[in-house]
């Protein structure tokens, strides 16, 4: 209680530090004035202690003050003073003027200099606690804050993911242009909130306990908002955590940001815009749970497989069916694919889980050779997959169980896995497309590679993601996008596919531009094994 009157008053003085000044200034003056109208002895020795008010009022109000004080400093020592208090004679005009004078020239150098220091500790401060390129404050100046005590503050982290391409390709001005948008959309909302470049690529805010929510939904609509630059439009792959910290004395302010860089992080590494971490915690229980039931519901039926079938857009019948895998909990009901697969892959189960599947979808592709269809079908590889050397031999164990021709086995991998260990990557999809399987590169565009780079590969087919056919009909950019996408993929000799297909606009389009095939809800969402044999019967 007794700290939040001291700070109370201070941020008083603070406020009204000019009205302060000039009272102080004016009542040691007046002291000085009347201190020599009492003396019995040289009182204008003691003029003096007006230099006392001047320089104050010079140095902290500035030169134009400090003249003026010099003035009133000297009318009130030399015209208002008698020379001989005694007969009242007074001073020779001379004297006085003279004496006013550099009064007025002291005000008036003190001032000037109080400016000179006062830009020299502007200049660095500005260098001690600003990034010079983006000009966001450092980590210096989050050491220098003050934070109240026992007060709780919201903690934000904001990772970019692809801070160095951004870079390469729009130049670092406009990556700065970005962070500066973000921060001043802030703190339009949030005028006290400190936002800091803790790295290039990592921003950390923090704010007196906010609306949790209503600031996850700002951030949200800020980030969107910045993307689009007075020159250009950014792709930013983001990912935000949000913690909350209480503060104490002598803390280290930086490690209020430990709980909201690894929400961050996990948001970013599943792909999704932000997680608090609360949420993180929540999940890893949750993660921990699903481990240990897995293997269990992988042979007792929980876990089962559906298709979506990939229409061929020439003729609209489809061509080839994805297979993509789900959790039916009896107590959780559904489990998401993003909420198993990521924790599974972080384990050995990844190679139980993807042999099965392996053998789930050609024992369903046998099926449909019976009924006389004859249908591709697509399978999605894992990272830790592609990286096992024992991972190969087994796959074609299973394959050989079953009488299916190898091209009608795509296997599907996404952009980042080459892009993280190429040359591993490489050697092992040969050995696949060496055997006969077709090879898909999964969610381009959502990586950070390009079509040339991919040409090293031995590559069939180019899946483009979602985030450009979600844009397509309403952004001219992405239509140039995926236009040159489509044509130069052709020109390597590649098939091209696009995902998140949703009406017909965007399939007719898709269809101009010279697209293979497409899959998404316009024309079927995934079904069980047993509706899809019979949509392909009355589909042949």
């Amino acid at each position: 209680m007794e700290q939040n009157k001291t700070r109370s008053f201070i941020q008083y003085f603070r406020r009204r530090y000019k009205f302060w000044t000039l009272i102080l200034a004016a009542f040691l003056m007046c002291l000085d004035y009347l201190i020599m109208l009492n003396l019995t002895h040289n009182q204008l020795s003691f003029s003096h202690m007006m230099y006392i008010p001047i320089v104050l009022l010079g140095s902290i109000l500035g030169s134009v003050y400090g003249l003026v004080g010099g003035i009133v400093a000297g009318l009130l020592a030399g015209y208002f003073m008698p020379y001989n208090l005694l007969t009242g004679e007074p001073q020779y005009w001379v004297d006085w003027v003279f004496r006013m004078s550099m009064m007025a020239t002291v005000g008036l150098i003190s001032g000037l200099l109080s400016r000179s220091a006062k830009k020299v500790r502007d200049h660095m401060s500005n260098v001690l606690f600003h990034d010079p390129n983006s000009r966001l404050h450092n980590i210096n100046y989050l050491r220098s804050l003050n934070l109240e005590v026992s007060q709780s503050y919201l903690t934000c982290t904001l990772f970019l993911g692809n801070q160095e391409t951004i870079v390469d390709v729009n130049g670092y001005e406009s990556y700065y242009m970005y962070l500066n948008m973000i921060d001043d959309g802030l703190k339009k909302i949030y005028p006290k909130i400190e936002i800091i470049l803790a790295a290039p690529n990592q921003v950390w805010m923090i704010v007196q306990q906010e609306n949790k929510e209503q600031f996850i939904a700002d951030m949200l609509q800020i980030l969107f908002a910045a993307n689009i630059l007075p020159d250009c439009e950014l792709f930013v792959d983001y990912a935000f955590g949000i913690s909350s910290q209480k503060h104490f004395k002598d803390s280290d302010k930086t490690k209020y940001f430990i709980q909201s860089d690894l929400a961050a992080r996990e948001a970013l590494a599943h792909h999704i815009t932000y997680m608090t971490y609360i949420d993180l915690k929540t999940n890893k229980q949750f993660e921990y749970e699903l481990l240990s039931e897995f293997t269990r519901a992988l042979s007792n039926g929980q876990i089962y497989m559906v298709y979506q079938p990939i229409i061929d857009l020439k003729t609209s019948k489809a061509k080839a069916l994805e297979a993509l895998i789900r959790w039916e909990h009896p107590i959780k009901k559904m489990i998401r694919p993003d909420q198993f697969i990521p924790a599974v892959e972080n384990t050995s189960m990844i190679h139980d889980m993807t042999l099965q599947v392996f053998d789930w979808v050609l024992k369903y592709a046998t099926r449909l050779l019976k009924e006389k269809i004859i249908m591709k079908v697509s399978i999605n590889i894992s990272t830790k997959n592609l990286y096992d050397e024992r991972f190969f031999p087994k796959m074609i164990e299973v394959f050989n169980k079953y009488q299916i021709k190898p091209h009608n086995v795509e296997l599907e991998i996404t952009e980042t896995v080459l892009m993280d260990k190429p040359e591993i990557s490489k050697r092992v999809l040969e050995r696949f497309a060496t055997f006969g399987f077709r090879i898909a590169i999964d969610d381009f565009g959502k990586g950070y590679s390009s079509l040339a780079y991919l040409a090293q590969f031995p590559i069939n087919v180019i899946k483009i993601d979602r985030i450009f056919t979600s844009k397509i009909l309403i952004n001219p950019a992405t239509q140039a996008i995926v236009k040159a996408t489509i044509d130069l993929a052709k020109q390597l000799g590649y098939e091209v596919l696009t995902e998140g297909v949703e009406d017909i606009e965007t399939a007719d389009m898709l269809t101009r531009m010279g697209c293979n095939s497409a899959q998404g809800y316009f024309y079927m969402r995934p079904r069980r094994e047993d509706d899809i044999l019979e949509y392909l019967r009355n589909n042949r």
